[in-house]
């Protein structure tokens, strides 16, 4: 980027958000990442126009944790962001810069992205036409990107021996389930993206373990309504591996504190209870569930920062915005914990109904907001608007909420992912 490329005025008010991608195995490959904010706007097709710059010119702090921890970062590019070199912004080595088929058939689209493949840059396409005037790009390509849903095994099948003439990955994108990730990978897909990994494995069912009985024991403890809070440090501080991880947790560079905490109390006095349970509950979180996808424990944070700020900007609703912040927080543990939300929910400190939506039971009211953070956090923005008119929800003050939700769980998990900066 040269030196007179400015950023845009309204770079500062967009958050970037992201959607991991896994290979075949379900390891983690890498990152898609989009914008939320004031002046990202998404488009028909998700992406913001501003995306490239926004990165550019964003300290997004998840950015260098994943670069470091070697995963790729994948981003939609249009024109004008190619031409003004953008995606120069970003390492080769770990970077797809993503373009939809339209933009190759721009004047000097072509041989800049035959640049950047030379230059060591992956290039992804966005969808995939098969028709001759984009073989070039074809032939460009590291990866395709397809939606899957409502296809058939021998559909993606098809599709996928289209695609290896040309010698690119597809990734299935729209995986929403168990059973669409194991179709897709039977045709010989190997890169996925959706919300299966978010849905619990009706296969392998676990008993739940003495270690995560015990956490979520202590979750009902730190959510009584008015806590002895000398007492509940005294438990808390009982436990070596809570204590050590709460310690470490707090004594890091993210709180940026003048003198370095030395007991649970002294965390109290200094940070306050309620602050202090926003980190616990994560804590607590990533304890019980240490073979859980790190992405769950990010996004359990997130949802339930988001329905928590929608609550509270929606108060005509008249819910609780603690309620719904551990309805949020909660909405995944089935996953992470591999047992059914059924028996979960009978340690959760939760009323009756919060309980129903977390075991999604039809016509309850709380599911519809449950819903919508889905809709929002993969990116369907199409669905989402849908819901929010039902939900008669002011779309920026919707968009403002996951904003600030990103922000929120990026702090709050930094240290866990290894980037206490």
């Amino acid at each position: 980027m040269t030196d007179d490329q400015q950023p845009t005025a309204h770079a500062a008010s967009v958050s970037i958000a992201r959607q991991p991608i896994f290979d075949e195995n379900r390891r983690l490959w890498g990152y898609e990442l989009f914008c939320v904010g004031e002046g990202a706007s998404p488009r028909t097709d998700g992406e913001p126009e501003n995306m490239a710059i926004t990165v550019a010119a964003s300290a997004y702090m998840g950015l260098q944790q994943i670069l470091r921890q070697g995963q790729k970062i994948m981003l939609n590019f249009d024109e004008m962001s190619i031409l003004d070199d953008m995606p120069y912004a970003l390492p080769p080595v770990n970077a797809a810069v993503q373009v939809d088929e339209r933009v190759f058939l721009r004047p000097d689209i072509p041989q800049m992205l035959e640049r950047l493949k030379s230059d060591g840059y992956l290039i992804a396409v966005r969808g995939f036409s098969g028709e001759p005037q984009f073989d070039r790009l074809y032939e460009l390509a590291d990866i395709i990107a397809v939606p899957v849903i409502g296809r058939q095994k021998a559909e993606v099948a098809t599709l996928l021996s289209t695609i290896h003439d040309v010698d690119a990955r597809l990734l299935a994108r729209r995986v929403d389930d168990a059973a669409g990730f194991a179709m897709c990978r039977e045709a010989g897909v190997t890169l996925f993206e959706g919300a299966f990994f978010k849905q619990p494995d009706t296969i392998t069912v676990h008993k739940m373990t003495s270690n995560a009985v015990s956490r979520l024991k202590l979750l009902q403890n730190i959510e009584q309504r008015d806590p002895d809070i000398d007492a509940l440090a005294e438990t808390i501080q009982s436990d070596v591996a809570i204590s050590f991880r709460l310690l470490t947790y707090l004594n890091s560079t993210a709180f940026g504190l003048s003198q370095k905490i030395k007991s649970i109390q002294h965390a109290i006095r200094l940070l306050g209870w309620p602050k202090l349970k926003n980190w616990l509950r994560v804590i607590l979180l990533n304890d019980m569930s240490e073979t859980a996808a790190p992405d769950l424990i990010q996004l359990s944070a997130q949802r339930g920062k988001f329905l928590e700020l929608v609550a509270q900007h929606h108060d005509f609703w008249g819910f609780d915005p603690e309620s719904l912040h551990l309805l949020g927080l909660f909405s995944l543990l089935d996953t992470m914990l591999g047992t059914p939300m059924e028996e979960i929910v009978t340690f959760l400190p939760l009323e009756n109904k919060l309980k129903d939506a977390l075991r999604r039971e039809a016509n309850n009211e709380y599911l519809p907001l449950v819903q919508l953070a889905q809709c929002v956090e993969e990116a369907r923005w199409e669905d989402a608007d849908v819901m929010m008119q039902k939900l008669n929800l002011n779309r920026d003050k919707v968009t403002a909420a996951f904003k600030d939700a990103v922000e929120w769980a990026d702090q709050l998990t930094a240290v866990h992912a290894g980037n206490p900066g």
